[in-house]
C-alpha cells in the first residue's frame, strides 16, 4: 500500500527555534502491507519515535506524525519475501532520519500479534508492547520500552536506556552498553542472557524462581540474589558484566 501524505503549513514564530528556518509544516503519512501476506516487519527508525502495538486482522499498517522544513519526510516500503521494511527517511539531509536537521517523524504500527517483528534505533524513543512473536530491538542513545512481551525477546542498549515490564518470554537476552536496563519478568522465563558492558543491568523474576547460573564478572560486579542459582533448575541464567554491574532478584 502506497503511503499517503496530509500536510499543514505552520510558521514558525522564532528564527531560533530547532527547525532552524522560518516556517515549518506537518503532515500524516499512512500505509502498510495491504492484502499482501506478512510474516515479519523489519523498522530502521533513525532518531524517529517508534511505537508497535498489536491489531487483530493480518495486516500490518502505520501511521506517522512528521515535521519538516524543506522536504517532507516519507516511510520508505520495501519488501524481502514475506517480511515488511519500514524505513522513515528525510529527501532534504539525506538517508535514515536524523534529529536535529528540519525533519521529525514519530511512527506508529500496528502488526498482528504473533509476527516476528525488529527495530534498529539511534537516538529515538521505541515503544514496544502487547507483542507474541519474536522481538528483536536495538536502540543506540535513545530509550527503549517493553510491556507485556509474550514471544522470544532480544534486547539491546548501547549508552541509551531500557525498560522492560510484564515480560513471560521464555527466552531473553538483554544487554546494556554504557546505558542502563532493567527487565521484569511476570513469569519465570526459561533461559536468560544478561550482559552489561560499563553500564548497569538489572533483572527481577516472580519470587522462589530457580536457575542453573553462570555468573562472570571482569572488573565490574555481577550480583545473583542467594537462593535463585539451583543445579538442578531446569532454566538457565547466564548474567556478565564488564566494567558495569549486572545483578538479578526477585
Amino acid at each position: 500500500m502506497a503511503a499517503v501524505l496530509s500536510a499543514v503549513f505552520v510558521v514558525a514564530p522564532a528564527a531560533w527555534q530547532v527547525w532552524a528556518y522560518t516556517s515549518t509544516e506537518s503532515g500524516t503519512l499512512s500505509g502498510g502491507s495491504g492484502e499482501r501476506p506478512v510474516t515479519a516487519v523489519e523498522i530502521d527508525a533513525g532518531s524517529a519515535d517508534v511505537r508497535v502495538t498489536p491489531r487483530s486482522d493480518r495486516q500490518v499498517v502505520y501511521q506517522a506524525e512528521v515535521r519538516w522544513a524543506l522536504t517532507a519526510p516519507k516511510i520508505e516500503e520495501s519488501w524481502l519475501g514475506d517480511t515488511l521494511r519500514l524505513t522513515p527517511r528525510c529527501p532534504a539531509v539525506g538517508a535514515v532520519v536524523e534529529s536535529g536537521l528540519g525533519c521529525s517523524v514519530d511512527l506508529g504500527v500496528t502488526v498482528p500479534a504473533g509476527i516476528a517483528v525488529k527495530v534498529t534505533a539511534g537516538s529515538g524513543t521505541v515503544d514496544i508492547s502487547g507483542l507474541g512473536g519474536t522481538v528483536d530491538a536495538e536502540v543506540g542513545a535513545g530509550q527503549l520500552r517493553l510491556t507485556a512481551l509474550r514471544g522470544p525477546l532480544r534486547a539491546s542498549v548501547g549508552s541509551g536506556s531500557l525498560e522492560a515490564s510484564g515480560l513471560t518470554s521464555p527466552q531473553a537476552d538483554l544487554r546494556a552498553g554504557a546505558g542502563s536496563a532493567l527487565a521484569r519478568f511476570a513469569a519465570p522465563p526459561q533461559r536468560v542472557t544478561a550482559r552489561a558492558g560499563a553500564g548497569h543491568l538489572r533483572l527481577t523474576v516472580p519470587t522462589a524462581t530457580r536457575f542453573r547460573v553462570t555468573a562472570r564478572a571482569g572488573t565490574g560486579r555481577c550480583d545473583v540474589v542467594p537462593g535463585m542459582d539451583d543445579p538442578a533448575a531446569p532454566g538457565r541464567l547466564d548474567i556478565s558484566a564488564d566494567s558495569g554491574h549486572a545483578e538479578a532478584g526477585y
